[in-house]
């Protein structure tokens, strides 16, 4: 448990300063943070990183049949980068732009038109360098840290604050609706990318989203909003429901932990001209910052997996650095290995 408390407690640390506004750019009306800037060029690098791997591969493709002799069925479009500012404002906003009509709220595009035109100008940024490195094991596994930190405050603050701070009783306590919006929210920007196809060098073109293709469900980031928002609300007790089930779990436990503290409540009684006293454990919600901060921990624990997964552990195999494997010389006789001198005696002879 102190292992878990130190690295909570650095997780909260990350988090308190990444969160907090710049005072240069607040002196500016730029209401901007850490997280805000490098997020937003991790999003546009991500982009232009998918982009480019799929146009390498169209223009692969097309010479492949140029050498063939074969007829090219589709052509390449050029880059523009108006595609690729729509392309970022549709993964940042798409999901308000589903959930708004129905928990009705203003999307915050259109009240904080600050953070529009962030993303936009770092994708505009991000274009325009000359190179960028692609996905690897060297950029996606030091970077599962970052991506965990910022999406647990998506997963934890963003996102269930439309549906706890909602105005109706009956949606701000209910877990489906909370659950719901957290999946909507986190991947249907991302999905509409999909679905349109708008990262691909053919040009938009509807397509069925890998979400929806066999074995889909894996995708990491599908399920991992409800289940990140989900163990939020169940450790914070953030609505109703959650109580007896974070109550059970403290209670089988049987002392207070980080997770929960339990706590003896006192209640007296009149019964008979006699008082009763009466003793009931209550369990008390863990804190929210470092709820927040184990969210992050499993998230940088599953987004690390996944970089190991796709890309493999070998350093120099992705760096192109392979070793070649020496050659081992052995007897036909016995099968054992020959020494140099042995070899080049048998030469000699």
């Amino acid at each position: 448990m102190d292992l878990l408390h130190i690295c909570l407690d650095a997780i909260s640390d990350i988090l308190n300063i990444g969160l907090a506004p710049i005072p240069a750019l607040v002196n500016l009306g730029l209401p901007y943070s850490i997280f805000d800037l490098a997020g937003s060029l991790r999003l546009a690098l991500v982009l232009r990183q998918l982009r480019d791997a799929e146009r390498i591969k169209a223009q692969e493709l097309q010479k492949k049949l140029e050498d063939e002799q074969k007829p090219v069925l589709r052509d390449i479009e050029e880059p523009y980068l108006v595609k690729d500012l729509i392309t970022i404002f549709i993964v940042i906003y798409g999901g308000e732009l589903v959930c708004s009509p129905w928990l009705q709220f203003t999307p915050s595009f259109l009240t904080m038109p600050a953070f529009p035109l962030l993303f936009m100008g770092a994708q505009v940024f991000i274009n325009t360098l000359p190179y960028i490195p692609p996905m690897s094991i060297h950029t996606e596994l030091p970077l599962s840290l970052f991506d965990a930190v910022t999406r647990a405050f998506l997963l934890t603050t963003g996102t269930p604050s439309f549906i706890l701070n909602h105005v109706s009783p009956t949606i701000s306590s209910s877990p489906w609706a909370l659950t719901l919006s957290s999946l909507i929210l986190a991947n249907a920007g991302f999905f509409f990318v999909n679905l349109f196809q708008m990262l691909s060098p053919y040009g938009w073109h509807v397509k069925t989203p890998p979400e929806f293709l066999p074995g889909g469900w894996r995708t990491m980031d599908l399920w991992v909003a409800p289940l990140m928002t989900g163990l939020y609300a169940l450790l914070t007790q953030a609505q109703t429901v959650w109580v007896p089930y974070h109550t059970y779990a403290v209670q089988r436990v049987g002392k207070s932990t980080i997770f929960g503290s339990i706590e003896l409540l006192e209640s007296t009684e009149l019964s008979d001209n006699s008082t009763i006293t009466r003793v009931t454990p209550s369990v008390q919600p863990m804190q929210r910052t470092d709820a927040r901060s184990l969210c992050a921990l499993v998230l940088a624990i599953l987004f690390a997996y996944r970089a190991i997964l796709n890309f493999g552990i070998d350093w120099g195999k992705s760096n192109g650095q392979t070793k070649s494997k020496k050659r081992v010389i052995r007897s036909k006789n016995d099968g054992k290995r020959l020494s140099k001198d042995h070899i080049k005696i048998s030469y000699k002879s």
